[in-house]
């Protein structure tokens, strides 16, 4: 008796290589190293999670790796944003705040913005470490066009 499993007459055994696409030029940098040492995905991960901080000692460290400076590229502009529309809330909810519906309205809206920028800030960290290139809409095209104007340091 033969261990070989039997095939059906119209099956080939023959392996099919996977179709290839076109390929990012960020995807390709997750194979490579950084210049930090750090596997792609955990540099890019660390961008994430310290925003500004994060990101600029990315930026300033890493030469080589696209995906890595992406990404810390994105977290800087992020963490700039959150900075920005936290100042700007406080401000306008200081004055609003005396008013007593709008007031309450205001909170309110205050609380969707801050839970809708930690769900952000949550996809960010998930995406970097999970090795894959997500662009927070508007931040995220601005942080590509800033690395393609930024020469590598």
């Amino acid at each position: 008796m033969s261990s070989d499993p039997v095939l059906p007459p119209d099956s080939d055994p023959t392996p099919v290589p996977p179709a290839s696409g076109p390929v990012s030029p960020l995807t390709t940098d997750l194979a490579q190293t950084t210049s930090t040492g750090l596997a792609p995905n955990v540099a890019a991960g660390l961008c994430a999670v310290l925003t500004i901080i994060g990101g600029v000692i990315f930026i300033i460290l890493e030469k080589k790796n696209q995906f890595v400076r992406f990404w810390a590229m994105q977290s800087i502009f992020f963490g700039g944003a959150m900075i920005v529309l936290s100042i700007v809330f406080s401000i306008v909810g200081f004055v609003l705040f005396r008013i007593p519906l709008i007031g309450w309205l205001w909170w309110l809206v205050t609380i969707v913005i801050d839970l809708a920028m930690l769900a952000v800030w949550l996809v960010s960290v998930v995406k970097a470490f999970s090795g894959q290139t997500w662009e927070i809409p508007i931040i995220g095209k601005m942080a590509r066009d800033q690395l393609t104007k930024t020469p590598m340091l």
